[in-house]
């Protein structure tokens, strides 16, 4: 029988496995690079970031340039200079005139025929710089900002969120390993007695019940050996999934312990570094700057502007230049921005009351994660307890079995109560690093 207690001893043992050993450090990092939603938020913060630059071009002038050119077959405007309506004195004087240009220039031909605008380009340019928008400008670059923000607080509470998850799935997975390894020792332990069993069957001290009650057992025991390696798989998969690495087969993690931890009181949790929070406090500024965008319609608008080109369009080079200032006053526009200036403060105000309940829950929830840690502490000491009688108990039941005080039905009995209490055990720690992972987020 000192083989059973030896064999007994190996449930306190890990199950050692040939292969290297993930630590929770890699898989945080895997999933902070390789993860989706990540990635996806990281895309966001440059967008919003983008969209800033867009909004700051405002307050730079808007420059326009245009040019074009044309060629007609016939002109575009002709007219016959004899044909007009004139005077006496405008005739003789007309006539003077091609009679001096004919006599000046004896070689030309100088026809009473005007022929305009067959071809030409023109090219100019306008400036347009806002002096006063009612305030839309800034308010728009100042929204902008705020956009940008909201996108880092966003990628902290996915990032956060993300790796609360990633260490909860690392412990689970950890934790079902170590449960493999309590089931292998189990299982040796039911291979000895039943070799133990059968070797009492032929020296006739027991009946065959025995051997039949452990090959149950063994059985039962093959049964949760399955469900455990789907378990393992599917969880490590989930694992895979959550950090972006390959899935290639099992992963050997760390082993899950018990850290000891000073508790802090619960009203010791700071709510304002929460990204929830955070968010909330960007939702209400907002609203208040899309209230004052609003409010900046209704407002004067105040530009200047100049507009300059050339152009040889009447067969003559000319550019110009003209410089304006431009006031605009919505005169009818103050009806609607008074409805509208109603509806953002009704929107302001449910920001707030968001905002006010909101940080209500957060308060809740980190009593409510403080309690959960305390009670898996608690939990764990007392398993420990529980397992230190387990083994006892399976102690003196097998010493009784070898001294024939008890029955091979007595004895599972108290090996299924240590299984038992070992996976309770590893169910607290399982529970008590996922309460620790988030009692410290919420506690920076």
């Amino acid at each position: 029988m000192k083989k059973l207690l030896v064999v007994f001893s190996m449930l306190a043992v890990a199950f050692v496995m040939q292969a290297q050993i993930v630590p929770l450090d890699s898989c945080l990092a895997w999933a902070k690079n390789n993860n989706a939603q990540m990635r996806m938020s990281r895309n966001e913060i440059e967008a919003a970031k983008e969209v800033q630059g867009q909004v700051f071009t405002k307050f730079f002038p808007q420059i326009d340039a245009t040019a074009f050119g044309f060629y007609a077959v016939n002109p575009l405007v002709s007219f016959d200079i004899s044909r007009l309506p004139q005077t006496e004195i405008g005739h003789n004087l007309l006539d003077a005139i091609y009679e001096f240009l004919r006599e000046t220039f004896p070689d030309e031909t100088f026809s009473q025929q005007i022929d305009l605008m067959q071809k030409g380009y023109s090219f100019g340019g306008k400036v347009v710089q806002p002096v006063y928008a009612g305030g839309r400008i800034v308010a728009g670059y100042q929204l902008s900002k705020l956009g940008v923000q909201a996108a880092e607080a966003k990628h902290a509470l996915s990032e956060r969120d993300l790796l609360q998850e990633v260490e909860g799935t690392y412990w689970l997975v950890s934790g079902l390993q170590e449960k493999r390894a309590t089931l292998q020792a189990v299982t040796d332990l039911l291979d000895t007695l039943s070799n133990v069993a059968n070797a009492a069957y032929e020296a006739g001290v027991v009946t065959r019940n025995d051997l039949l009650l452990v090959e149950l057992k063994k059985g039962e025991m093959q049964t949760k050996s399955l469900q455990l390696e789907n378990g393992i798989r599917l969880a490590t998969k989930l694992l895979c999934l959550q950090t972006g690495h390959p899935y290639e087969g099992d992963m050997l993690l760390q082993a899950l312990d018990t850290i000891d931890v000073l508790f802090a009181p619960s009203d010791t949790f700071l709510i304002e570094n929460r990204p929830e929070h955070e968010l909330l406090e960007l939702n209400v500024k907002a609203e208040q700057l899309r209230r004052r965008m609003s409010l900046g319609e209704a407002l004067p608008m105040i530009a200047l502007a100049g507009f300059g080109g050339f152009s040889n369009l009447y067969d003559r080079p000319q550019g110009n230049f003209v410089a304006l200032l431009t006031v605009s006053v919505p005169l009818t526009q103050w009806w609607e921005t008074s409805r509208k200036l109603k509806e953002h403060d009704l929107r302001i105000r449910s920001s707030e009351i968001m905002r006010e309940d909101l940080t209500e829950k957060m308060r809740l929830q980190n009593e409510q994660v403080y309690s959960q840690l305390v009670e898996s502490a608690q939990l764990i000491r007392q398993n420990e307890t529980s397992l230190q009688l387990a083994r006892e108990n399976f102690r003196l039941m097998l010493l009784n079995y070898e001294s024939g005080m008890a029955t091979m039905s007595e004895l599972l009995e108290s090996q299924v109560i240590l299984y038992q209490v070992q996976n309770d055990c590893t169910d607290a720690r399982i529970s008590f690093r996922t309460a620790l992972r988030k009692f410290n987020d919420y506690n920076r």
